[in-house]
């Protein structure tokens, strides 16, 4: 899992990260190509939650789902 940051600032996505205890590496919206990652999975608000295979194909939407099928392995 890997946070992608819509946040204004660097500090901001941090705060967030820390205030909500998120584990995973944070990117900042500048660090991400938007073509690769929104365009592709639809991404058109926040927070969004996909998981994806090793290959890029989706394998699960939606924090529950994202989570569950994580666990699972």
């Amino acid at each position: 899992m890997i946070l992608i940051s819509r946040d204004r600032n660097e500090d901001d996505a941090l705060n967030w990260a820390t205030t909500f205890k998120q584990p995973w590496p944070i990117l900042h919206k500048e660090d991400t190509d938007h073509d690769i990652l929104y365009t592709p999975f639809k991404i058109t608000g926040v927070p969004t939650y996909i998981l994806v295979d090793q290959n890029g194909k989706e394998v699960a939407r939606g924090l529950g789902a994202a989570l569950a099928a994580a666990k699972k392995g």
